[in-house]
């Protein structure tokens, strides 16, 4: 008899670690993605939705010459430029940075960036935006 009461005590502990760990583990992997200020819906004259599924967002970016955005966040994407130009990108902070962004550029971002954009140059910019859903930015 001591030995079934043994038993069904170890039983009703591992039950209870094995749940906890579960918990636990479905905690950490819902954590939700932050809301983001999203370019298309604080500049819609610059960013165009053309696809938009459970996995991506594409954006076709078009910046007149002179025409800027407004603040705006970007988690992780992928961008090829179709024409580039004279840009320039100010940060949150207030930090400005001028670039001449040749046609093709190809980049990555992995983590959440929160800029404004402006075309400087003489020349309309145009960029093809890929957002990836279900990659989580990195942690700075």
């Amino acid at each position: 008899m001591n030995f079934i009461n043994k038993s069904l005590i170890k039983g009703e502990i591992m039950k209870k670690i094995i749940i906890s760990s579960l918990l636990l583990l479905i905690i950490s992997c819902s954590e939700s993605k932050e809301k983001l200020i999203l370019p298309e819906e604080v500049s819609p004259d610059v960013y165009k939705v053309v696809l938009e599924n459970e996995d991506v967002k594409v954006l076709e970016v078009t910046f007149a010459p002179g025409q800027g955005d407004n603040m705006h966040e970007h988690g992780v994407i992928t961008y090829y430029g179709i024409k580039g130009g004279k840009l320039q990108n100010t940060l949150a902070d207030g930090t400005v940075q001028e670039m001449d962004v040749p046609d093709g550029f190809v980049g990555h971002g992995n983590k959440i960036v929160k800029h404004q954009m402006k075309n400087i140059g003489d020349d309309t910019v145009k960029v093809i935006i890929v957002d990836h859903k279900k990659l989580m930015p990195i942690k700075e």
